[in-house]
């Protein structure tokens, strides 16, 4: 199906992005600058006792064949009792793209600590959706007029975000600082290759609106079977699934995977969009609610760093698809399989980049 929106739109619209997203990240912030503490980085905020803590560590590398991913090194929760919890295993030990999603509820928060082992430059996390101070924007100084705020291969930086109240969804973060170039300096489009990811913020409340069996309805965070991130770039679907049946688990799923779920299970969407490009998405044969309503939808279109969440029973195998035609020719598609109790509900992975020389992959 051919789009009939006006070219013009696929012109103006991701340049007015561009232009408001960097008077955004230029405006004063009430914001002291950021401090060196042994060899690291930080904003300088402090975790509130009454807050659930989320201690997380990350580096960023570059794969073989110029891929850049993010790798999740240790991953700690405190929670108000101040006892910790280990959730490390819960992640590859390998980097992947998208990278790590981290997972929180509205009132947590998360101080996220980002290694350079790529070895040049600066690399960074800037997030969409939660609450920071301007030193934890992730941005060069010549955009938010404080600091440079990414990991340099001498010294890491630490991030903190808030989940506030009204944070609920799902929200892209990426790479604001790393560049293409042998100095690290050309900063256009590098997210794309591979410095993206997503922050959950599940409703303090723990419910959330979903489409069950075709009634709109709330259903408890707790119940939802598995998590499925779609990041739609210019060319590829790259995929996560975050198994909650399974100590939610990770599984990276990597280009156009085939995404598989139990019959009648609760199963979560999150389309996420990194790149330049506008995307109308597809699962086949379902409808979902948009969001904020009890009006059901089988189509959304998506523009660049714009999210989509939908909650759904999984009632039958589908194919999921982006239906503007040069998106739709150029391959960007996968497979939803619904399956009955009893048969394994493992995802099954796409092509993958090289991990290391000699390595297979895309």
């Amino acid at each position: 199906m051919v789009s009939s929106r006006p070219f013009i739109q696929y012109i103006v619209v991701p340049i007015i992005t561009i232009i408001a997203c960097s008077y955004i990240t230029s405006q004063p912030f009430s914001a002291a600058a950021s401090p060196v503490v042994s060899q690291n980085k930080t904003d300088g905020q402090q975790p509130l006792s009454s807050s659930v803590v989320h201690e997380i560590k990350m580096a960023a590398v570059e794969l073989p064949e110029g891929h850049t991913a993010y790798n999740m090194l240790e991953y700690k929760i405190v929670d108000k009792q101040n006892h910790t919890t280990d959730i490390t295993s819960r992640y590859s030990d390998q980097p992947t793209i998208p990278g790590p999603t981290i997972v929180l509820t509205e009132g947590d928060i998360a101080r996220l600590t980002l290694v350079n082992e790529i070895g040049r430059g600066a690399v960074s996390l800037h997030t969409h959706g939660v609450h920071y101070t301007i030193t934890s924007d992730g941005t060069l100084k010549t955009a938010n007029r404080v600091s440079n705020e990414g990991a340099t291969p001498e010294e890491s930086y630490t991030y903190v975000w808030t989940a506030g109240n009204g944070t609920a969804g799902s929200w892209p973060w990426h790479d604001h600082t790393f560049g293409k170039d042998l100095d690290g300096t050309d900063m256009n489009g590098v997210e794309i290759n591979g410095l993206f990811s997503t922050v959950i913020v599940n409703p303090a409340n723990g419910k959330v609106n979903a489409l069950v069996n075709g009634i709109p309805k709330q259903v408890d965070v707790q119940d939802i079977k598995k998590d499925f991130v779609l990041f739609v770039t210019d060319d590829a679907f790259w995929g996560v699934e975050i198994d909650n049946a399974n100590n939610k688990k990770q599984t990276p799923l990597w280009v156009d995977p085939t995404l598989v779920a139990t019959k009648n299970d609760i199963v979560r969407f999150h389309i996420e969009s990194v790149g330049s490009d506008f995307h109308d998405f597809m699962l086949d044969g379902y409808k979902w609610l948009k969001p904020g309503t009890n009006k059901t939808i089988s189509m959304e279109n998506i523009g660049p760093l714009e999210n989509h969440v939908f909650t759904i029973s999984a009632n039958e195998s589908s194919s999921y698809y982006d239906t503007m035609q040069t998106h739709l020719l150029s391959g960007m598609n996968g497979k939803f399989e619904v399956i009955t109790n009893g048969t394994s509900s493992s995802s099954i992975a796409g092509p993958s980049p090289k991990m290391q020389d000699g390595d297979g992959g895309i």
